[in-house]
C-alpha cells in the first residue's frame, strides 16, 4: 500500500521545521543551564579531591 498521496509530508516537514525553531531557544537554556551544572560539579569535586 502506498501513502505518498495520502500524507502531505512537505506540510508535515514545515511543521516540524517551525516546531523545532520555536522551541529550541527553551531547550538550549536548559541543556546550557544542566551543562554549567555538570562542570561546577566537576570543578568542586576537583577541588576537593586536590585537598
Amino acid at each position: 500500500m502506498y501513502f505518498g498521496n495520502v500524507w502531505d509530508w512537505s506540510f508535515f516537514w514545515q511543521v516540524f521545521q517551525n516546531f523545532l525553531a520555536s522551541g529550541a531557544p527553551f531547550i538550549l537554556i536548559v541543556v546550557a543551564a544542566s551543562v554549567m551544572g555538570l562542570v561546577l560539579g566537576f570543578i568542586v569535586r576537583a577541588i576537593r579531591g586536590a585537598k
